[in-house]
């Protein structure tokens, strides 16, 4: 992988053009060893897919009759965007202990002295991330009739960039805690304890408006509420949202560029 970053040998200084291209060329080598780690390691897909399942089985179909509709739509649509909303934040914190595993046996250390920017290791983590999010968001949109939702195909573009930008939101989130938390144990525990409260106070499977004054307020801290209420408005329209969409997007540009920062501080240039 060394010999791949590093370009030709031998070679006079680099150009600024020649950086740039070493640098995409890392995060690609980055990107497409993760992804055929993935292929290989299905697990976490698997994991995924059968924590999908338990929200579609037990929310979306158990509680469908039960609720009735919220608004004018069936419940098991409108929970779909925070279905889908789900497998986008585990993948994308998960990929904080993908890049810790690569920290434990070596990767980093090959990074470092390859001549591109340190920053091209979490860059591939994310675009392989988004590679592998934007396949799963895709395949259940696709699906959205059965949940009783028929969105039109410039919605399901909107949605599969909106959730793409998530995994991207997400992706830094992991990566910020695997670079500011060096132990392994440590971070595994505080990644499922970042989880938990994310997935079960953004809306994903309820009305978070119609909840008591307190847990709003927890709701409207956790980034995960945002991501949710981007993917229902830009699927069903404002009417459905929490707050204005542009406040959700701005919100994760936000915390985009806040672990940005704090990932750059931590591995250098």
């Amino acid at each position: 992988m060394l010999d791949r970053l590093a370009g030709e040998p031998g070679s006079a200084a680099p150009t600024q053009e020649r950086l740039v291209v070493g640098a995409v060329r890392a995060v690609g080598v980055v990107a497409g060893r993760d992804l055929r780690r993935q292929i290989r390691r299905p697990g976490m897909l698997i994991s995924n897919a059968a924590q999908l399942l338990f929200f579609i089985v037990i929310y979306a179909v158990g509680f469908d009759s039960m609720v009735g509709t919220v608004g004018s739509v069936p419940f098991s649509a409108y929970i779909l965007p925070g279905i889908i909303a789900i497998p986008v934040a585990t993948v994308g914190v998960a990929t904080g202990l993908s890049y810790a595993w690569d920290r434990e046996f070596g990767v980093l250390r090959e990074m470092a002295v390859a001549p591109v920017p340190r920053m091209c290791l979490p860059a591939g983590k994310v675009v392989g991330t988004g590679v592998i999010v934007g396949a799963q968001s895709s395949v259940l949109l696709l699906c959205a009739p059965v949940f009783g939702l028929s969105p039109s195909l410039g919605q399901i573009a909107g949605a599969t960039v909106a959730y793409l930008f998530g995994s991207v939101v997400f992706s830094l989130l992991g990566l910020f805690l695997a670079t500011m938390l060096r132990q392994m144990q440590t971070l595994q525990a505080s990644v499922q304890l970042t989880m938990l409260p994310m997935l079960f106070l953004s809306g994903s499977v309820f009305q978070p408006e119609n909840v008591p004054a307190w847990l709003a307020v927890l709701i409207r801290i956790n980034p995960m509420t945002y991501l949710v209420d981007l993917g229902r408005q830009v699927l069903m329209g404002g009417d459905h949202g929490l707050v204005p969409l542009g406040v959700d997007v701005l919100v994760l540009l936000v915390l985009a560029g806040f672990f940005t920062v704090g990932i750059r501080l931590k591995v250098g240039r």
